[in-house]
Parts: structure tokens; sequence; C-alpha cells
């Protein structure tokens, strides 16, 4: 008898320190929320060409049946998108604030949603406005020349096609780039 309450103890103490373990696992994840995908730009070196990187020629066509290539696009904002991503949700509303700011300054924007029309249809229009449009799948010119491999990231590109900054936040990029005149 003696030995099962041995036992039965044990196992009471092994499940209470299993359970201050996990509590404290939960709350450093609930610590990092803001700093995971859609926040910490330490990790953008992963989802996007570097900074310093210059983007391999591409062509691709716009919403508005326009033609885009890295050698007639000059000194761009961009920033790319995909429908279903609860960080692009949060993050189109400072992407298109930051292009109305760009437009201002003179710079071009370039937005690229990857997925099908349908599902894309949403983001194309609050888009539109301020940005030259571009829906491909994410295995389209505009996604393999960036390298992209994950939702939302943002940059800016000088007018040699090279990555001059880039991040989850549009609104933190460097100094402003402007188009050649």
């Amino acid at each position: 008898m003696p030995l099962l309450i041995a036992a039965v103890v044990l196992v009471t103490v092994l499940c209470l320190l299993n359970l201050l373990l996990t509590f404290g696992v939960v709350r450093r994840l609930r610590a990092q929320g803001g700093h995971g995908h859609g926040g910490h730009d330490a990790d953008i070196t992963d989802l996007v060409l570097p900074v310093g990187a210059t983007v391999p020629a591409f062509t691709a066509v716009t919403t508005a049946g326009e033609t885009v290539s890295r050698d007639g696009l000059g000194a761009v904002l961009f920033g790319f998108f995909s429908p279903g991503c609860p960080a692009c949700a949060e993050r189109l509303p400072l992407f298109v604030k930051a292009a109305r700011e760009a437009v201002g300054e003179g710079r071009r924007v370039l937005a690229v949603v990857h997925g099908d029309e349908a599902d894309t249809r949403e983001q194309v229009a609050a888009l539109t406005a301020v940005a030259r449009v571009v829906v491909e799948p994410a295995d389209g010119p505009l996604g393999r020349g960036f390298a992209v491999a994950g939702y939302p990231v943002f940059g800016l590109l000088d007018a040699n096609g090279t990555v001059t900054a880039s991040g989850f936040d549009p609104k933190a990029l460097s100094a402003p780039v402007r188009t050649a005149a």
C-alpha cells in the first residue's frame, strides 16, 4: 500500500510540473503573439529577396490590362498579399495608406495578390485605387522573381530593381524612394 501511495504522489507531482511548464509555454507564445509571422522583421529574409538583392527580369499584366516589367517599373513600393490570410487583411489598410502617401510623393506602387480572381476580388478592389495590381498564382512571375515565401510582405525597389527595404509593416519601411524624373 505505501508503494501505491508513493506512485500516486509521484504521478501527481509530475502532472503538476507538466501543467506549470505548459502554462509557461502558453504565456511565452501569447507574449510573442505580435511578433510572429505578422510582426517580427528579423524573419523577413526568409519571405522575400533580401535587401541589396536585385529582382530578376519579369513581365506581368495588371488587372487594368497594363504590362509591367522590372525594367519599366522604376522605383516602387511593393506589397504581396494572399486571400484568406488574416495578417494580409490586417495589413491591407496600412499598405493602402502607405501607397497613397507614396503616390503623393511621386513614387509608383505595385500590389501583387496571389490567388484566383474570385478569391482576390475584395483585396483587388481595395488596392486598385492606389496601385498597379497584379493577380497571379503563387508561382507566378512576380512571386518567383521576388522569392515570396509568405504573406504579407512589403518593400521598396530602386529604379535598378534592387530591394532597398523590406518588412511586415509598410509604414516602417526606410526613407522614401522617388521615381526617376
